[in-house]
């Protein structure tokens, strides 16, 4: 049995020495280097990890292994300490409390260009949608200045009875489309507030049925049924201007409704005797990061206003061509709001 055990032996080693493989035991193995010896785990077929954490599949000890493969060893590695032996020392519980509250700070601070670049486009988005999308107020308000650009453009262009005025103010509070008929009484109002500061709301629809020249009246209704869109979106849109007619044809003066647009947003209705008035509140609530810029932008802006006092630009325009200019500068502000 000896002899034939030890023959055994012989052949094993005869069969490593003529096929070249040497035979490992996956381990860790020290390596002399230029910067002294230095630990890396070998497989049993000569490779090794490298460049990553690694857990010693015997002990259980984590690692952070460099590009050679090498422990690294009394050093700091995303967030973690390597002692002396390279063995990472798992957090503690206020340790991971720290880090949280560092990282939503981080994650808090506010960043207005990258607003700015998403309220940019936003409106180039909006060219092609009868609707806002947005749930930021800057990037809400750059489409609804495109989508209530195109709707005056078309009122301005369509409409018969010069006697109404399209009213444009634009300063660091407030954007508005305003139409006046020629007795003072302004039955369209569509405003949009930059800043929370200066109002909650982000947009306020105002409308009074029946009091637009009849010539237009149909033209003038329309306008304001692609406001709502615009701002509640094409189906909630739709359903708040069919409800309210509903109601009006029933008898009804005077009722309210809250309900969220199809994006997120929330909003109140009041209608009383003809006047309808529509709030929207932005909710904020897309990725923080682009809530926390929207904000960071219009709180920049509200303490530019702060430093200057600044009169309202406002423009009168009428039909004829006025009314052509009406088209060209809401083209133009489109195309300032895109760029």
């Amino acid at each position: 049995m000896k002899k034939k055990a030890l023959g055994i032996a012989a052949v094993a080693v005869a069969m490593t020495l003529s096929t070249g493989i040497t035979a490992f035991a996956a381990g860790w193995v020290t390596e002399n280097t230029p910067y002294g010896d230095k630990l890396k785990y070998v497989y049993d077929n000569g490779d090794y990890p490298s460049g990553k954490w690694f857990t010693d599949p015997e002990t259980n000890l984590t690692y952070f292994l460099d590009p050679d493969g090498y422990r690294m060893t009394e050093t700091m590695v995303e967030g973690y300490k390597l002692d002396a032996d390279g063995v990472r020392q798992e957090k503690t519980e206020e340790e991971l409390v720290r880090e949280a509250q560092a990282k939503e700070k981080k994650e808090s601070k506010k960043n207005p260009g990258k607003a700015v670049t998403a309220a940019k486009a936003a409106a180039v988005e909006a060219k092609e949608n009868t609707a806002a999308v947005s749930t930021v107020r800057r990037s809400y308000i750059a489409e609804l200045k495109v989508l209530v650009n195109k709707t005056t453009k078309d009122v301005a262009a369509t409409r018969t009875d010069a006697s109404v005025q399209i009213l444009t103010t634009e300063d660091n509070m407030e954007v508005s489309r305003t139409y006046r008929k020629s007795d003072g009484t302004e039955f369209y109002k569509f405003s949009m507030w930059n800043s929370a500061k200066d109002k909650a709301n982000a947009a306020d629809i105002m409308y009074i049925y029946d009091a637009a020249p009849e010539a237009d009246r149909d033209l003038y209704n329309t306008a304001y049924e692609q406001s709502v869109v615009a701002a509640l979106g094409n189906t909630e849109g739709k359903a708040v201007t069919d409800y309210v007619q509903s109601q009006r044809e029933q008898g009804v003066t005077d009722l309210t409704r809250e309900g969220n647009t199809d994006s997120g947003n929330s909003y109140s209705l009041t209608y009383k005797n003809n006047k309808i008035q529509i709030s929207v509140t932005c909710s904020e609530v897309v990725a923080s990061e682009e809530e926390q810029n929207a904000e960071a932008a219009a709180e920049n802006a509200a303490e530019t206003t702060a430093a200057e006092t600044q009169t309202p630009a406002t423009k009168t325009i009428t039909v004829g061509a006025a009314a052509n200019t009406a088209s060209e500068e809401t083209a133009a502000e489109t195309e300032a709001a895109a760029e």
